[in-house]
């Protein structure tokens, strides 16, 4: 069966090809558009800007593991697969991470994600109608702290081998959080 691509499948491809030999940074959206015949418009049509773009493709990997907490996933198998998603396209992800940088960043955004899903499976996981703000801070906290680490090991040559990197970030959780989160 054939399976027809998303425009947002598409333009993903688009730049992922383009950062194979250019700085993400420096690569426009009309250069994303023109690599796979669309226009500017349809790009507008599907995200605000690159940033989103890049944090789509990650968080892609990601939803199914994250928006599963806590029903048939494990925490521990959420901050395993953060970190295996890089691995399977160093190149792309090693350009995303090494150059952007700010509050739209890859890493901000592909965070943020995180941490939306995370305070909403946990506000369904309890039946909560709004979730402590103790808790949320450390939602936030954690999830910063997770992020820069697999950052860090990921762009210092993974030296920490994946299992035993994981079972460090999950020990690194808040006494307060791991309720909610084991």
């Amino acid at each position: 069966m054939i399976v027809q691509k998303t425009t947002k499948e598409i333009l993903a491809e688009s730049i992922q090809e383009l950062a194979a030999s250019k700085s993400v940074e420096k690569i426009t959206i009309k250069e994303i558009t023109q690599n796979c015949g669309m226009t500017s418009t349809t790009f507008y049509n599907h995200f605000s800007d690159k940033y989103e773009l890049l944090a789509w493709i990650y968080n892609v990997s990601m939803e199914p593991f994250l928006g599963r907490l806590g029903t048939d996933v494990s925490w521990r198998k959420c901050v395993w697969q953060s970190s295996f998603v890089l691995t399977e396209n160093k190149p792309f992800y090693r350009n995303a991470l090494q150059n952007t940088a700010g509050q739209v960043s890859f890493r901000y955004a592909t965070n943020n994600f995180a941490i939306d899903l995370i305070l909403e499976r946990i506000r369904r996981n309890f039946a909560l109608v709004e979730i402590p703000s103790e808790i949320r801070f450390y939602v936030v906290f954690y999830m910063r702290a997770i992020s820069e680490s697999i950052n860090d090991w990921f762009l210092d040559g993974m030296k920490i081998p994946i299992d035993e990197f994981t079972e460090l970030l999950v020990q690194g959780m808040p006494t307060s959080l791991a309720p909610y989160l084991k």
